[in-house]
């Protein structure tokens, strides 16, 4: 069986792209377009999950994340975002590890490395150096 990856996006079309570069990355795929439909996902079979961090106009993606983690604590997550690294709304503080964060528009190319390096995060149980926020090392 081929490891699953959820894609949690309400844009149709990013949704789809995603779950076709991660098909082809050998990956069974996933899709949920809001919280309830992510939550009704059985966490324990999957693989990956990649969450947008806004889904139908509001900001529920952290909910989302917790709620996964809450059932599989290293469970490992790739955070698609508009929002600006520095943005209060992209602050991934206290949602565990391992995550790995995509900025839109260019988390198409990017998506596969992301998966393959958040996963290979979570196999070697080492949390990644440097990985706060420039305004957190101020």
């Amino acid at each position: 069986m081929p490891p699953v990856a959820l894609v949690v996006d309400d844009e149709a079309l990013l949704a789809l792209e995603m779950e076709d570069r991660l098909t082809a990355a050998g990956f069974a795929t996933r899709i949920a377009c809001s919280d309830a439909a992510a939550r009704a996902i059985p966490a324990e079979g999957l693989a990956v999950a990649v969450v947008n961090l806004r889904l139908n106009g509001e900001l529920v993606g952290h909910g989302i994340i917790r709620s996964l983690r809450r059932l599989r604590p290293n469970l490992p997550i790739v955070v698609v975002t508009g929002y600006d690294s520095d943005a209060p709304q992209a602050d991934l503080r206290g949602l565990g590890w391992p995550t790995v964060r995509l900025q839109k528009p260019q988390h198409g190319e990017q998506l596969v490395g992301a998966v393959r390096d958040v996963i290979a995060q979570a196999r070697r149980g080492a949390r990644p150096t440097g990985g706060r926020r420039h305004l957190d090392r101020v």
